[in-house]
């Protein structure tokens, strides 16, 4: 397809779906009234999903769109933030319910790893970059 080797068209695709899925995730599993009759193990798994599924659009999308530095910070801030979510809901798992101030700090997270925010910073990163006088 020619008009997908254009990067920013890439970079709007990969912004679009995970807007979509910012979106949908919301609407579908947060919103409603049942959330909370929903077992925590399963929303456990469909957080973990909704994050493997962001992670995967920025990686198909920002290696066509930011240099491999960049796409390092992505799969850092991704696996740092992954793992202290991992320990929390298996802390959560074994033990039981986890304090509230816990599960603020892992539903922060979790926002963060599913929204927008660090997509769009890579783009303005990688813009900036790009953008910038060599001396």
């Amino acid at each position: 397809m020619p008009g997908l080797s254009n990067k920013r068209l890439f970079f709007l695709i990969g912004l679009l779906a995970i807007t979509l899925i910012y979106f949908l995730y919301n609407v579908f599993l947060v919103d409603v009234d049942y959330y909370r009759s929903i077992p925590s193990k399963i929303r456990h798994i469909n957080k973990f999903g909704s994050i493997l599924l962001v992670y995967w659009v920025g990686i198909w999308t920002l290696k066509k769109y930011t240099i491999l530095w960049m796409m390092q910070i992505w799969h850092g801030v991704y696996a740092v933030t992954v793992v202290i979510l991992i320990f929390i809901g298996l802390y959560d798992w074994r033990f039981g319910m986890i304090s509230i101030p816990v599960r603020n700090i892992a539903s922060a997270l979790h926002e963060f790893l599913i929204s927008p925010i660090l997509f769009v910073g890579m783009g303005i990163l990688n813009s900036r970059l790009l953008n910038t006088p060599r001396q």
